[in-house]
């Protein structure tokens, strides 16, 4: 059996890409698929595709934020994973949430510092991710803090950030969490369970 290999389009700050990663070390286990993790700051890639749907009045009811927040919960809840709401108490520039994804991507750490930037987004109660609380975050996990710095602010780390956004408007990508194997995309949190029965029929 040939692994099939899966992009994975999340932000960072996106509450259902935070659900989404949780559960993808074990659909890996499972079907033997690798994820290939390509962090984007979401508002970036919608308002490139002209096509936000944050930026006005909601256009469904699926949008609007109360019941986005009672839905992420269930979700949470369904996992048994923490989720701590992050408005009204991190403080920060989201768009440096994702970007920080990105630089740790160009040092090839992307899962693990995007996981450790998701924990101190929406498993903690912490009140801000400045620039040097990133740097600490990397280096726990082990990079080199001064090869992180720099990547941080790096004009490579926005072209690669560019790059992502357009390799996933080239795929059809409209929003996070998104996954595309071989042509095939699936859209949302809710259809990891549709990606799982995809790759195991074509195992």
């Amino acid at each position: 059996m040939t692994a099939k290999t899966v992009e994975f389009y999340y932000g960072l700050s996106s509450r259902y890409s935070y659900l989404a990663h949780t559960q993808l070390a074990g659909i890996a286990e499972r079907t033997g698929a690798n994820f290939v993790w390509k962090p984007c700051f979401i508002p970036d890639l919608m308002n490139t595709r002209a096509q936000n749907p944050f930026a006005s009045a909601p256009p469904s009811g699926a949008y609007d934020v109360a019941y986005r927040l009672r839905d992420v919960g269930r979700w949470a809840d369904h996992y048994r994973i923490p989720y701590i709401e992050i408005d009204g108490r991190l403080e920060g520039d989201r768009r440096l949430f994702s970007l920080a994804a990105v630089a740790a991507t160009a040092l090839g750490e992307a899962e693990a510092m995007s996981r450790a930037i998701f924990k101190a987004m929406f498993q903690s109660d912490r009140r801000s991710l400045t620039d040097l609380e990133l740097v600490e975050l990397a280096v726990a996990t082990g990079l080199d803090s001064r090869a992180y710095a720099q990547a941080l602010t790096s004009p490579d780390t926005e072209a690669l950030h560019t790059k992502h956004i357009n390799d996933a408007i080239a795929a059809g990508v409209f929003g996070a969490p998104t996954f595309v194997c071989e042509g095939h995309l699936w859209f949302g949190n809710d259809r990891l369970v549709l990606l799982e029965e995809w790759l195991v029929a074509q195992g």
